[in-house]
């Protein structure tokens, strides 16, 4: 189970199969991860953003949350790996 929570405000978890995202004054989402196509990184002088799926859900990581926002990218491409080889 990886719990990540941002310096945004938001709150992510993700126990390897669901992905939840929890953000103050928004409804939260939840994706099984067969169900995110696209997963984009996207670096700025502030630090990065992670879009979900079709885009509706960001994530926003602080530039000194690099080595969190790899960690997340990474136990998500593991996921999606093992659901790629499963089918």
């Amino acid at each position: 189970m990886l719990e990540l929570r941002l310096r945004s405000g938001q709150v992510v978890a993700f126990d390897g199969r669901v992905l939840e995202v929890f953000a103050d004054g928004e409804p939260s989402r939840r994706f099984h991860v067969a169900q995110l196509p696209r997963v984009e990184r996207h670096e700025s002088p502030e630090g990065f953003t992670v879009s979900l799926g079709d885009g509706s859900v960001m994530l926003t990581f602080a530039r000194e949350e690099a080595p969190t926002c790899t960690r997340f990218l990474s136990a998500l491409a593991d996921a999606r790996g093992a659901v790629e080889r499963s089918r």
